[in-house]
């Protein structure tokens, strides 16, 4: 009995080591975007005792409120798709931008091991809010992609009043049991070719009941390779 007790326990702290947001690979996407950021500023922010990267990109009118933008599996807050043309763009539109790094594992995780990061990505989200308020500026906005938007609407579930309104961009079907619990005005914004688990959870989303809530399905893809212009435009005129 003994044996297998020691058994459990080295293979719990095995699948508790290997949930551990890689912090190595973070340092690694950190060193190639500062060196190639064109639009925008690092900012280092600490959460759980660890700084993280995130670029803040100030709104070409004079202006305090901010979107906060989130990104996908595995990437980086200066992303090429999805998130950098927004992050950029919507300084055009009158906001400051806050694109954040999330925490990360390496490539042999699927999205279902990020479950587990949901507090590290909470922890997060709440030290960007946390920062803009001491800058003086309202967090009007989170906008979310992919698994981004799982992490985001997990956040929002248990902190309602945290930001004004939120944008998900390709929602997959495990922020359904998040959606329930947020009234705040939502975009639902996905593409007509986009992933199965966006495509098959759509009207699920959709039954929400949260009279606030609209839902947007457009020509594109999961990533809206080609379509940076019809994604910006998108969201702009809801935040109108």
């Amino acid at each position: 009995m003994r044996k297998i007790s020691i058994i459990l326990l080295l293979l719990s702290n095995m699948t508790f080591a290997q949930t551990l947001p890689d912090y190595a690979k973070e340092t690694r996407w950190a060193e190639q975007v500062e060196d190639a950021i064109m639009d925008g500023d690092v900012v280092w922010l600490m959460a759980n005792n660890h700084e993280f990267m995130s670029i803040y990109t100030p709104s070409e009118i004079d202006s305090n409120k901010t979107a906060v933008i989130v990104h996908g599996l595995g990437v980086h807050p200066d992303w090429p798709q999805v998130v950098q043309p927004l992050r950029v763009a919507l300084t055009e539109k009158g906001f400051n931008t806050l694109s954040l790094q999330m925490p990360v594992l390496d490539n042999d995780h699927d999205s279902h091991a990020y479950m587990s990061l949901m507090a590290d990505a909470d922890a997060r989200l709440q030290a960007a809010i946390n920062y803009l308020m001491a800058e003086g500026l309202i967090t009007d906005t989170l906008i979310a992609h992919s698994l981004g938007s799982v992490m985001s609407t997990h956040f929002l579930a248990n902190n309602p009043n945290a930001v004004k309104r939120f944008i998900g961009i390709g929602m997959p079907d495990s922020t359904v049991q998040y959606l329930k619990n947020i009234k705040l005005p939502i975009l639902d914004l996905y593409g007509d070719k986009d992933i199965p688990s966006v495509m098959s959870s759509a009207a699920d989303r959709a039954n929400v009941n949260n009279k606030n809530y609209t839902q947007r399905m457009v020509s594109a893809d999961h990533f809206f390779d080609g379509k940076d212009e019809l994604l910006v435009d998108e969201v702009s005129a809801w935040l109108k």
